[in-house]
């Protein structure tokens, strides 16, 4: 499968939007829509400092990824120097073809052409087991006193790779 990883524009919202609620959905992440339209539609009003990425494939877009820095309005954990990326997001129908590979070997190397930027971090569910698989394969390591609470009883695990 040949995949281009571009950044998105204001065109691919409707799409990003579309292909993110579906993957997550789809695989019982979420069990409605508005657990990552909220956040979507924010991004879709001003997005200073951060960005979007998109993977595409025979000219359509297939999956996403959100990145963004320590202090942005969009970032759960990354600290001074940390590259964070969220919502990693593939097409249901395009999954385990290396478009989510893909997608995050970019911010890496996004991230190791700034030289402000010593580490990538990201969080994840504990049950993504997938998706646990993939960033270990990509040297992540967990960092398990950086865990992101998201209520008492509910935190999302922080992966970090060092650069």
């Amino acid at each position: 499968m040949d995949i281009n990883i571009r950044s998105a524009d204001r065109n691919d919202f409707a799409e990003i939007r579309r292909i993110t609620v579906a993957a997550y959905s789809d695989a019982g992440y979420i069990d409605d829509e508005y657990a990552y339209n909220h956040i979507l539609a924010a991004i879709e009003e001003g997005y200073s400092g951060s960005s979007l990425l998109v993977a595409e494939s025979a000219g359509k877009i297939v999956g996403s990824v959100f990145v963004t820095r320590a202090g942005g309005d969009f970032s759960d954990v990354a600290h001074d120097g940390e590259l964070e990326f969220r919502m990693l997001a593939v097409e249901p129908g395009e999954q385990h073809k290396g478009i989510g590979h893909a997608l995050v070997a970019a911010v890496i190397e996004r991230a190791r052409m700034d030289p402000d930027v010593s580490a990538v971090v990201l969080t994840i569910a504990p049950n993504m087991d997938g998706q646990h698989k993939l960033y270990e394969s990509m040297d992540f390591v967990r960092v398990p006193a950086r865990n992101f609470l998201l209520s008492d009883t509910f935190a999302l695990h922080v992966y970090k790779l060092t650069l």
